[in-house]
């Protein structure tokens, strides 16, 4: 059977939505290493599904792990009467999607110490194998299994996500699951043994029919765990009947409840995997079942226990998901690479070091979920909670009674907004106290997760962002990065509404959700007088455009908030130490250590520079210059219109002062033959031949149109809207305002040393002017904005001694500022 790298496959893009489950809980190693990838590569749409009583049992030993819980990424715990079991990936694009269903937990262990097994379905939309229809399938069966539980999650963000993917992969949802096994391109036949713990029949009773009724000549049974009297072993012999059955044991360590060999007196045991390393926890699942026309194997993540297989006669009670396969007679076992020749005498045999899998008496009273929007907090109650009526929430910032509202689910509004992650339980009105979740934020989580934009970016951006490509050259999408769309012109005019029902303007009909936003920046920083300083660390963005957002992530790249990892997290085989003391990741309830920490990281590697042909660098500056005309027209006509300016003109400004400093600062590396020359699209200071080409000139009269506007026209960015659901500057803003400020300072920079005097004071003076109007925003933390303004230059690649000198104009201008305004 092929080994597959599940680190090495994550490290492909194509995809923007991620659905993982899991059962035991890593939450350091999902955080810092497999959430980092998938948002490295493209899929910023993720949610992590886990059993909900090892979920509470991962919060409660190492709450600190998750980080980015709730915020970057949706983490639900699921409720069964068992066990929630199935460790699938689900991976979905617009033109491709992914399905991994095995026996690994997103843990270490998982991912790199056990030895597991996993089956992988692919399709992709220009690519054709004789199987896509087949794989088609299989990736909606899994995708709709899990979604039930998705859907009855009953949260706002949840849906939101599942709407995502309704649009973003169109794909899936014009494909038909199949009911039954589908025949693959070589004649064997495949299918998914999907098990929801709602009364059906059992995989065990799916693996009889499968086999229908032909004669088994032998049963091979590899599993890790077993119920405490070997129901399900019994069960499966009883069913199948075969006339031999042999249990695969690690010949390492055969390990077997040998309380119970009087039940089974006619099953052999083989050991299996000793090699070099024979040591490692055997965690796969695997049942073969010969016949004489087909051999028959079910892999997964159903244990050989009645609560995953289900009896005859007995409901499941865990959650499952098993491949099942069937192939020519005789092939399984060497496809499995099963070796059953070196037989295990039953005395050989040891006991469990482990518990065994079976419901654990005594688990926490499960919450059901809890989602968060600002400062308010809705709460969807489990069923397993017969009277919700009268609880209170408990967070570390007190305890908090909830309101009875719609649907079945409960509400309350706190003084201020809550730090994330926040960790929460629930107090019934009898006192019990239930288990404790990860609220889910839902404006963190939309802004982590846009959704699809422009496909003409999202290609660009992925070239810029994981194929080395050059930033300068997304200066010939200028025109479609400075556009509008119908959806944001229609939000523009709802805000327009909005604030006017904000000053008291009356109300439409059938309009009862009305969002109050800020009508401005001054608005806001009034409203934020008697908080700190922005340092920039606020995970929320003021707008949802998905472009925008993408683009921001491109332009500050290596530079705010960057995402943290842990190096070793990356490699193929996690370092030895972990989960637990036997290095199994956690099926039977093992401790887990929790260690994998989050590590610095820091700025981008320096790229070696592009080299162009002197006609693509003129090419190249001509880009640029169209890009900065096009801008310059695009806020002229926002100026024009009533509407408020969209949001994402933040990013848009952002993106075109960082654009403006890189063409004049980074020079386009030009190749003639074997002369080299260097090409700048701007130029630093005014030029007599052309001054439409320099930076200081540029780059004013579109600050000044942005920040100060004129007699007759108001400063476009103090008309901007800032969502009342924001209780700290927004990053985008704080960005914003930094990276003008930053733009100054490089203007006065440029032309200090110049002999045109005149021109150095009146850069000076208008670089002051527009400095000023920017404190009309909320205030910035000048350690947080200095250190900022570093990153900047750094990104750019210029020397720390002119960045000191950079420094230096910066904090004089700020100062210059402070003397004009206290005389």
């Amino acid at each position: 059977m092929n080994s597959i790298s599940l680190f090495k496959d994550l490290a492909r893009t194509g995809f923007h939505t991620s659905i993982v489950t899991t059962y035991s809980v890593d939450a350091a190693f999902y955080d810092g290493s497999l959430h980092h990838r998938l948002r490295a590569y493209g899929s910023d749409n993720n949610i992590l599904m886990a059993d909900a009583n090892m979920l509470q049992r991962a919060i409660s030993e190492t709450p600190e792990s998750f980080g980015r819980a709730g915020t970057a990424y949706a983490l639900l715990p699921i409720s069964v009467p068992g066990a929630f079991h199935p460790k699938i990936s689900v991976r979905l694009g617009s033109d491709a999607g992914c399905v991994i269903v095995g026996s690994a937990n997103a843990t270490a262990a998982g991912w790199g110490r056990n030895r597991e097994i996993v089956g992988q379905f692919e399709w992709w939309r220009k690519r054709s194998d004789g199987d896509e229809n087949a794989n088609r399938q299989l990736i909606r069966k899994a995708f709709d299994y899990l979604s039930k539980w998705l859907q009855e999650a009953g949260l706002e963000t949840v849906k939101r996500k599942l709407d995502l993917i309704e649009r973003d992969a169109a794909w899936l949802f014009e494909t038909e699951a199949n009911e039954g096994p589908v025949e693959l391109n070589d004649g064997t036949l495949i299918d998914l043994l999907c098990e929801d713990a709602s009364g059906g029949p059992g995989i065990l009773s799916r693996i009889a029919d499968l086999v229908g009724g032909a004669a088994v000549t032998q049963l091979v049974v590899l599993s890790p765990y077993w119920d405490a009297k070997l129901e399900g072993l019994l069960g499966l012999i009883e069913a199948l009947k075969p006339e031999k059955t042999t249990i695969a044991l690690s010949a390492h360590s055969p390990e077997f409840p040998v309380d119970q060999l009087h039940r089974i007196p006619q099953v052999s045991f083989a050991g299996v995997f000793d090699g070099n390393d024979g040591a490692r926890f055997i965690h796969a699942k695997v049942f073969v079942i010969q016949t004489e026309d087909w051999d028959h194997i079910v892999y997964g993540s159903a244990n050989c226990s009645d609560d995953a297989l289900g009896l005859t006669d007995l409901a499941a009670r865990n959650a499952e998901c098993s491949v099942y396969r069937r192939l020519p007679p005789g092939s399984a076992l060497k496809l499995l690479g099963l070796d059953l020749s070196s037989t295990i005498d039953p005395s050989d045999l040891m006991e469990p070091t482990k518990e065994l899998l079976e419901a654990k008496p005594g688990a926490s009273l499960p919450l059901g979920t809890i989602e968060a929007a600002g400062s308010s907090l809705r709460w969807v109650p489990s069923k397993r909670i017969a009277d919700p009526e009268g609880a209170v929430l408990v967070i570390p910032e007190g305890e908090f009674a909830f309101s009875s509202v719609r649907s079945g689910s409960y509400a309350l509004d706190l003084s201020a907004k809550p730090r994330f992650p926040l960790i929460a339980r629930i107090r019934l009105n009898n006192g019990t106290l239930t288990s404790a979740v990860i609220v889910n934020d839902a404006v963190s989580l939309t802004h982590a997760a846009p959704g699809l934009g422009d496909k003409r970016l999202r290609s660009a951006f992925a070239k810029v962002e994981l194929e080395g490509g050059d930033f300068l050259e997304l200066a010939s999408l200028a025109a479609i990065i400075f556009s509008e769309t119908p959806e944001s012109r229609r939000k523009a005019a709802k805000a327009v509404r909005s604030i006017g029902r904000a000053h008291g303007k009356g109300t439409e009909d059938g309009d009862d959700h009305v969002v109050f936003d800020y009508e401005s920046p001054e608005a806001f920083r009034e409203a934020m007088s008697a908080s700190a300083p922005s340092k920039g660390d606020s995970s929320r963005l003021n707008f949802d455009d998905p472009d925008a957002v993408n683009l921001l992530r491109i332009i500050l790249r290596g530079i705010g908030q960057a995402d943290e990892e842990e190096e070793d997290l990356y490699r193929d085989e996690v370092p030895d130490g972990g989960d637990g003391a036997d290095g199994s990741d956690g099926d039977n309830n093992s401790d887990q250590s929790g260690d994998q920490g989050a590590g610095d990281n820091g700025d981008p590697p320096p790229r070696e520079p592009r080299t162009y042909r002197r006609d693509e660098a003129e090419r190249q500056s001509l880009d640029i210059l169209k890009a900065v005309d096009c801008f310059e027209a695009y806020i002229a006509r926002l100026a024009a219109e009533e509407t408020p300016p969209p949001r994402k003109l933040t990013a848009e400004v952002c993106f075109i002062l960082r654009l403006m400093v890189e063409a004049c600062r980074r020079p386009l590396q030009v190749k003639d033959g074997e002369r080299r020359d260097q090409l700048f699209a701007l130029d630093l200071e005014p030029k007599q031949h052309d001054r439409e080409r320099a930076f200081v000139v540029r780059v004013g009269r579109i600050l000044q149109r942005l920040w100060q506007g004129s007699k007759s026209e108001a400063a476009l960015l103090s008309r901007i809207s800032i969502g009342q659901h924001q209780t700290e500057l927004p990053f985008d803003c704080f960005a914003l305002v930094a990276i003008t400020r930053w733009a100054l300072a490089r203007s006065v920079m440029a032309v200090a040393d110049q002999k045109q005097a005149a021109l150095a004071g009146f850069v000076t003076k208008s670089a002051i002017a527009i400095w000023k109007a920017t404190q009309s925003w909320p205030r910035l933390d000048q350690e947080a904005e200095l250190e900022f303004v570093g990153k900047l230059d750094a990104a750019l690649g210029i020397d720390r001694e002119e960045t000191e000198l950079l420094l230096k104009h910066y904090t004089q201008l700020n100062q210059q500022l402070t003397n004009a305004e206290a005389s």
